[in-house]
């Protein structure tokens, strides 16, 4: 969905809501102004509208949207990192990792309104693609446009209802000011919205091998079951009564992703995050970036910068904390070469033989002990493979959820329901891409403990810890074993000030 900025900016203004006001007969509408009424009239218009509603994945919309306030909610709640020195500057990110925001937070704010203008532009595609006549778009683009949609629309909520504890459900597009004001809803009313919005897309979704090289990081039905079964397993975590029940519907959602054969691991882990590949088949839904800039299109972003060690010529905002190198390395040299488990080397730089290896320098052409000083432990993950690129805007994808997630998660549901076996061989399928032997586990507590560990290995710097640990109820305990600041209410954010400010329901 690269549009250019221009464009969808225009459409974004185009749309605007109808509040009902009576028009003076002698006051015409200027037939070349576009509005809601006169802009869903073709295929084009309505691919365009859908673009817009990709547009705010992953707050990808402005360095401090996307760079600054979505890096410090994603990296800085996670219990193995520290800030860097210059983090210390800025209140609102320290609020964060110290968890001593309020509702004034800036990073919160920004998370709070980047979804809902997503959610608002799914909104007018659902209403309005739905009703564009056959002789304005065939049947199938409209099919496939609404599923999308619908689609996005549950993937903006999943980023609330995982981040908020009170969530409002805007299900339609306001048709003036009486609408706006809106209690928040319940959280089973959410799970059931989104749970609902992802069944209803998967059928008109297209497998990822139907979709053109020109639609990549466009939905398919893949990442529809993906998140299908991701959002179950959420949903277990809080509703332990019912957890079985969510388990098993979300092992027969992953199980499809798995049965399908449109995905596999990639052989190598590194390049799906320093920029050398993209939409690999191990990408189930991934955040498009590139260096195109045609007609004013700019989608790349200083991420690489802001994840960078000052060491290697990065902004050194975070860094690995000692107790994140004892988990990656406790299993010891057990991989097949006489190494550690490969994701610790491709997750971050740390003082090993590996890294000090003067015939072969792999710290971008230097050892480790050239580089670095006082065991540094910096990420590996998000920043380029040539060290000359640091400084300039790259175009990293992100993948937002893969396919490792979705076997780990279909180990994790199976071992829920008691199915080890299945399980076990899961997680031995995604331990063989980094050289690890495979493992015998056959109680269920001790396959946990592995899936805790696995879910490390892969998942670092990746958005997923924080959540992992709240929907298993260690998050208490591991932010206390790190020295962090840390107590229930804070599991959550709370609603932004600016909306409890204007919806007078909002409370």
């Amino acid at each position: 969905m690269k549009k250019s900025l221009l464009y969808i900016s225009l459409l974004s203004a185009a749309m605007v809501f109808n509040t009902g006001c009576k028009k003076e007969l002698l006051e015409q509408a200027s037939p070349d102004k576009l509005t809601s009424d006169n802009f869903w009239t073709s295929r084009d218009r309505a691919l365009t509208g859908l673009a817009a509603a990709y547009s705010r994945i992953e707050s990808f919309a402005g360095w401090d949207n996307f760079v600054e306030a979505r890096s410090c909610r994603e990296y800085y709640r996670e219990d193995y990192v520290e800030p860097g020195a210059d983090a210390y500057n800025y209140s609102w990110w320290m609020e964060i990792y110290n968890y001593s925001y309020n509702s004034g937070n800036y990073a919160i704010d920004l998370l709070w309104r980047d979804n809902y203008r997503g959610i608002n532009f799914t909104n007018q595609v659902l209403e309005n693609v739905s009703m564009m006549t056959d002789k304005q778009i065939d049947d199938a683009s409209k099919k496939m446009i609404l599923a999308e949609a619908r689609f996005l629309r549950a993937y903006y909520y999943f980023k609330l209802i995982t981040n908020f504890e009170k969530v409002i459900i805007r299900d339609k597009v306001p048709n003036g000011e009486a609408d706006l004001p809106k209690a928040p809803s319940t959280r089973p009313e959410v799970w059931d919205m989104i749970i609902a919005d992802l069944k209803a897309a998967e059928p008109d979704l297209p497998l990822r091998s139907e979709r053109a090289a020109t639609e990549l990081g466009r939905a398919t039905k893949g990442a529809a079951q993906a998140y299908l079964g991701k959002a179950l397993i959420y949903r277990a975590g809080e509703d332990k009564a019912n957890a079985n029940t969510y388990f098993t519907e979300a092992s027969a959602w992953l199980k499809k992703v798995i049965d399908s054969k449109q995905y596999s691991l990639v052989p190598n882990y590194l390049s799906m995050f320093n920029g050398t590949t993209a939409n690999t088949t191990e990408s189930v839904f991934e955040l498009q970036q590139t260096m195109d800039e045609s007609n004013g299109a700019y989608y790349k972003s200083y991420l690489s910068d802001w994840m960078a060690a000052s060491e290697l010529g990065g902004y050194g905002e975070i860094y690995g904390a000692p107790r994140l190198l004892t988990e990656m390395l406790k299993e010891g040299k057990v991989a097949t070469d006489g190494l550690y488990d490969h994701r610790v080397y491709n997750t971050v730089f740390f003082n090993d033989d590996y890294f000090n290896d003067a015939a072969n320098p792999r710290v971008y052409g230097y050892t480790y002990g050239k580089v670095f000083e006082n065991n540094t432990i910096a990420f590996r993950k998000w920043i380029p493979a040539s060290l000359d690129k640091l400084g300039n805007a790259n175009a990293i994808n992100i993948p937002i959820i893969r396919y490792a997630d979705v076997k780990l998660l279909y180990a994790e549901a199976q071992n829920a329901i008691g199915v080890t076996a299945t399980a076990m061989a899961e997680i031995n399928d995604v331990r063989a891409r980094s050289a690890m032997p495979p493992l015998n586990l056959t109680n269920t507590a001790d396959v946990f403990k592995q899936l805790v560990h696995e879910r490390v290995m892969e998942f670092t710097l990746e958005g997923s810890r924080f959540y992992d640990l709240r929907r298993w109820g260690l998050l208490t305990q591991q932010m206390q074993e790190a020295g962090r600041t840390f107590t229930l209410d804070k599991s959550y954010y709370p609603l932004p000030l600016k909306e409890t400010l204007n919806n007078p329901l909002a409370q």
